[in-house]
């Protein structure tokens, strides 16, 4: 096949970092990565179509209905062409289909079927000739030859589409996942998890992949809605949920449960296949809602569902189901449809539940790829034979290197004042804190009850803890802090300044730290004391829970140390200065940044953080966090300039130096948005840098980091893997699943306690600084063991993990909508339905005695 490619200097969409080489440094070794080489793609043109349903905007149902009709699959199949569809807008076909560049046709879904007066459910359809995707592009792209760009992304679009088709018709397809009902997990509230399938096309170093991976999500409960509500609402039985439902106060939980599809029983078999969907609910009973019949008589829906089906509703008080088309329905008659997915954010607990159903060990994870493999029977596909689509059925064997542990120094008097930790962990058994920190004045407050925990039991916590603090270096001045018990009858504030109070008056000195014993996990009262103290107070804030005060042990108090020492100015450990690269080098602030987003259908704001290094050996970082308007992923220019300012501005404070490099680490976003941070992001930090002082042009590099994919990394050798299974900590992957050309990797730099490794994508985007490939990468790796409350290496570089803390802290500052309040208060993020975005206001500014400290750890 021959063609002339076009030129790529206006149309290629990024213009990233090339990679610079290979690293060499680390043992190399073999290792097997979920995915699987494509043999060979089509080689003939590929057609596009666009098609449009009406004028558009109809529900991908409706629109999946017109596709299948046989109708519209009549004139498709003149062409005898496997015609790929989208399910919205875009269709493919090998070569043009038979009727041109232009079809148009009518679809009556009604046909067959009596008439309904007033009614037609006819729909037009057009298709028409689009484009033309090349399949030479993207073979150029993978070997180096040519820039990403539309062609590509349209070649890539197409093959993903074509994987999906044969299984989206046996399987229910979300995205790039399959899932099926069997071997569900219940979990709480009404939901399951559902295992499933995910495949991807996937665009490596001279050849495509198809990465193929366990994927789990959360489905609605099929069944009797009234069932289903009593589990969501956590009621004991059906009976308990008709009274909280029966008042107006207990329906608000109700708008989770609009767009579900359900279905009747009462009319009869036929009827079982007619879906309906929930589009609200009434505000009075099937006793109150009354309707007139064609006999001009009135009566109730219980009524009526009593003459016409003898049905006697058990539960009349309920509100009715309401349907877009006028119809209404009780509750306890509706069954809900299998297979729709839970859109909301789920709940701790089912978090907790869900961690246990998806962590499988690394033998038990191949197994499951390979039996997803043989269930997508890509051999047997017919779809993907007539476009000549062939996948390897076996993991591809990748080079890798397992990069040595860095050495790690505490402070003087440990009984290792340096160490090499073996597989990713330690022990802080002997050893003194590296810079730590003097308590001088502090107090405890606890939320209990007096007589279920005497003060003897906290006492008895406060001496374990100073001993503890004590054992690892630090000074305690102050052995016997006031301790206060909150009282349910003042506020927060009262409550929290009350203790400020005490701890300050007991040694005529500002608090530096106050620790709250709570008797649970719950937002409540946690969040409201980290803002008292962080906003109104400005003074360090540690809770802990009350069954590990009862107990007292001393592990534990070694892990509250960590992060007591960390918010009180001290520094926990160091990297040794021959594994750090940048020591005794030009000054260099590390940047981690990160943007969160509230759950589908809440109305509030997304939010942006960013921490700062503010010592010489990146050990240390500052804080800073703001709203960033909704489900805005680009930090916008305003918080880039407050944030970067204010952390540049702590470095010097700090050091006394002003950094001459800066390394941006950042989080939570997809590869088509690389190019936006560049020209967005990097150029506000160059401004923001401007701003400081004119001409003030530091060296920036800008790394992306990411935990959001499905490739995973599996030993091919006893030597590359622990005891689990699982690789080693310090396996780096940079071949055969890496860009066909840009600069990034595949770290994974921690031991996971449960389940498979799942290693961080690192991708540099921009660089100025061109730290040499090995040293940047044992930069990102080293990082990785000096995170400040852990004894181990952990799975992502510290700068964006602590962003992420930043600002899942930060969240307390916010400026909450009454609507909200609610939410904060149960620990749920997001409203029970869909809610229209509020105006965006700044947080709340952090009390400016906490700026420059570890607030968030």
């Amino acid at each position: 096949m021959t063609a002339i490619l076009p030129a790529q200097s206006a149309l290629a969409l990024t213009n990233l970092v090339k990679r610079p080489g290979y690293g060499t440094t680390g043992t190399p070794s073999k290792f097997y990565v979920n995915h699987f080489r494509v043999a060979s793609f089509p080689d003939v043109e590929i057609v596009q179509y666009d098609v449009q349903v009406n004028a558009g905007g109809d529900t991908r149902a409706l629109i999946k209905k017109v596709w299948n009709s046989s109708v519209l699959q009549d004139r498709l199949g003149e062409s005898g062409k496997p015609v790929i569809f989208d399910g919205n807008r875009l269709a493919w076909s090998r070569g043009p289909l038979a009727f041109g560049d232009e079809l148009s046709v009518v679809v009556d879904l009604d046909e067959g079927r009596p008439e309904r007066p007033g009614r037609s459910n006819k729909h037009r359809v057009l298709i028409r000739k689009a484009a033309i995707v090349s399949m030479q592009i993207l073979d150029e792209y993978i070997n180096n030859r040519y820039s990403m760009d539309n062609e590509v992304l349209a070649a890539i679009n197409f093959l993903d589409h074509l994987l999906r088709e044969t299984p989206s018709k046996r399987l229910i397809a979300i995205k790039r996942s399959f899932f099926q009902s069997q071997g569900a997990s219940p979990l709480d509230g009404g939901v399951e998890a559902w295992k499933g399938i995910f495949q991807s096309v996937r665009a490596s170093m001279g050849q495509l992949t198809v990465n193929v991976d366990v994927a789990t999500t959360v489905f609605w409960s099929s069944g009797p809605l009234l069932e289903v509500l009593t589990k969501f609402m956590g009621l004991r039985s059906p009976d308990d949920t008709a009274n909280r439902l029966s008042n107006p106060n207990g329906r608000r939980e109700l708008r989770r449960f609009r767009k579900l599809s359900f279905f009747i029983k009462y009319r009869g078999p036929e009827h079982e296949k007619r879906m309906f969907i929930i589009d609200g609910f009434t505000e009075d009973g099937a006793d109150r809602t009354t309707f007139t019949t064609k006999e001009d008589e009135t009566l109730t829906v219980a009524q009526y569902f009593t003459r016409t089906y003898n049905i006697r509703l058990r539960y009349p008080s309920m509100p009715l189901i309401k349907t877009k088309k006028g119809a209404s329905f009780p509750i306890e008659l509706a069954i809900i449809q299998e297979g729709q997915r839970y859109p909301y954010k789920i709940s701790d607990r089912q978090t907790a539940d869900m961690i246990k159903i998806t962590a499988q060990r690394p033998d038990a994870r191949i197994n499951a790829i390979r039996s997803n493999v043989r269930t997508l029977g890509w051999d047997n596909d017919p779809v993907l034979k007539a476009y000549n689509l062939r996948i390897q059925p076996d993991m591809i064997v990748t080079d890798g290197r397992i990069l040595p542990a860095p050495v790690i120094n505490y402070g003087p008097g440990s009984k290792k004042v340096s160490l090499q930790p073996q597989d990713g962990r330690w022990n802080l058994i002997g050893q003194k804190l590296a810079l730590p920190q003097k308590l001088e004045s502090w107090g405890v407050m606890v939320f209990a009850d007096h007589r279920r925990t005497p003060e003897q039991v906290i006492q008895n916590f406060v001496r374990t803890f100073i001993n503890v603090h004590r054992g690892h270096g630090g000074e305690v001045t102050q052995m016997s802090p006031p301790i206060l018990y909150a009282s349910a009858q003042r506020d927060m504030n009262t409550n929290v300044r009350e203790i400020f109070n005490a701890a300050g008056n007991a040694v005529r000195k500002r608090p530096q730290l106050l620790l709250f014993v709570l008797p649970s996990r719950g937002a409540e009262p946690y969040n409201s004391i980290k803002a008292a103290c962080d906003i109104g107070l400005g003074v360090c804030s540690q809770c802990v829970q009350l069954r590990h005060v009862e107990q007292a042990k001393p592990q534990y108090c070694a892990n509250v140390d960590l992060k007591v020492n960390s918010k009180l100015g001290g520094t926990n450990v160091f990297l040794d200065k021959n594994c750090y690269p940048l020591y005794n080098k030009e000054p260099t602030i590390i940047l981690g940044a990160d943007v969160s987003h509230p759950a589908p259908g809440s109305g509030r704001a997304s939010f942006a953080s960013m921490v700062g290094s503010t010592d010489l050996q990146a050990t240390r970082y500052a804080g800073i966090v703001n709203t960033n308007g909704h489900r805005v992923e680009v930090i916008n220019s305003r918080n880039i300039q407050v944030f970067v300012t204010t952390l540049l501005r702590q470095f010097r404070s700090n050091t006394g130096k002003v950094p001459g490099r800066i390394f941006y680490f950042r989080d939570g976003v997809s590869e088509g948005q690389y190019q936006q941070i560049i020209d967005q992001e990097l150029a506000d930090i160059k401004k923001a840098c401007e701003s400081l002082s004119a001409g003030y042009k530091p060296f920036v590099t800008v790394v992306i980091c990411s935990k959001r994919h499905h490739s995973r990394v599996f030993p091919a050798n006893r030597n590359a893997g622990d005891r689990n299974g699982n690789v080693l900590p310090g396996t780096i992957i940079e071949r055969d699943i890496t860009h066909p050309s840009e600069y990034d990797f595949y770290l994974v730099s921690h031991v996971a306690l449960q389940g498979t490794a799942r290693p961080v994508h690192y991708h540099v985007i921009h660089d100025e600084n061109q730290m040499p490939i090995d040293y940047f990468q044992a930069f990102v790796y080293n990082m990785c063991y000096v995170f400040a409350r852990a004894t181990t290496s952990v799975s992502l570089c510290p700068p964006v993990y602590y962003a992420h803390l930043a600002g899942q802290r930060g969240r307390v500052h916010e400026e909450t909508r009454e609507e909200d309040s609610a939410s904060l208060v149960s620990g749920r993020t997001g409203g029970s339905g869909n809610e229209e975005p509020g105006e965006v206001k700044d947080v709340k500014p952090l009390h400016p005695s906490l700026a420059g400290t570890m607030w968030y750890i």
